[in-house]
């Protein structure tokens, strides 16, 4: 069996074209794995503390924190600390994701289940349910 290597895999990915309108489900865990860095992802989770200007805290389905950029998202004067969201935006780095969109989610909303379908999604068992652009799956 033919082993890659993390370095192989984002090579691999930066080459990778992503399917239009799929992106992988991350958790901070994950982005924090650096195989993600550049691609258009998505996270669910829960605004903090404002740093700088233009950024907040985000803590992950994993509970889990990182770094969303808001500097290009137009509705940024909307989001409320507390109040589930989903980010969608491309992965920068192995700690942040500068978003390009976010929307509110139902105060139902699990967190919990979230994240598991997230593990879902990158378990090469269901490859063909979400798309080989997930760079987890070998």
């Amino acid at each position: 069996m033919l082993q890659t290597t993390s370095n192989q895999r984002k090579e691999d990915i930066s080459k990778m074209n992503q399917p239009d309108g799929g992106y992988p489900r991350l958790n901070a865990e994950k982005l924090k794995s650096g195989l993600y860095s550049q691609m258009i992802v998505s996270m669910m989770g829960k605004f903090g503390a404002l740093v700088g200007d233009q950024s907040m805290e985000f803590t992950c389905s994993d509970n889990g924190t990182v770094r969303v950029s808001l500097e290009h998202d137009e509705g940024r004067e909307t989001i409320q600390p507390g109040v589930t969201y989903e980010v969608i935006g491309q992965a920068v780095g192995e700690n942040g994701i500068a978003s390009f969109v976010h929307r509110e989610m139902s105060a139902d909303m699990d967190l919990g289940l979230y994240n598991k379908m997230s593990d879902i999604q990158h378990d090469k068992k269901f490859k063909d349910y979400f798309g080989d652009y997930a760079p987890t799956m070998q």
